[in-house]
């Protein structure tokens, strides 16, 4: 399923197309729900860096320094989209070692992506 990166909060969009979207999944997954304060110099202390590493957190940061951003809870839409990648990124030949490693998950974790693919969707009936 291809989740259409428009059709996310418009918060998230800007977010994504600041930081990519394994970053917005992680701010997602950790601030979902709630404002963060985005400051213009980001202090090697503060929590968007620990979230995001330091040259996201500054990327970050020279986008929305001194906003107030409200984080939204698409978690769902967000991992749908990098689920799509990933098996993109499969069929190109990527190694599910390597997935793992770019996206931050297990190797188990990929191949569970990968089979949900390949899974028949048991909703709909037989034809014969």
């Amino acid at each position: 399923m291809e989740i259409d990166i428009d059709q996310l909060p418009q918060t998230a969009a800007e977010i994504v197309d600041a930081v990519g979207v394994d970053a917005a999944l992680r701010l997602v997954e950790v601030w979902g729900g709630v404002r963060v304060y985005v400051p213009q110099r980001v202090s090697d202390d503060h929590a968007l860096v620990s979230t995001l590493g330091r040259d996201l957190a500054e990327t970050l940061a020279a986008r929305f320094g001194g906003e107030a951003l409200n984080i939204p809870r698409c978690l769902h839409a967000l991992r749908a989209v990098r689920n799509t990648r990933i098996r993109s990124e499969r069929h190109h030949g990527d190694s599910p070692a390597c997935l793992a490693l770019r996206y931050g998950l297990t190797e188990r974790q990929v191949y569970s992506i990968l089979a949900a693919e390949d899974a028949p969707d048991d909703r709909q009936g037989s034809l014969l």
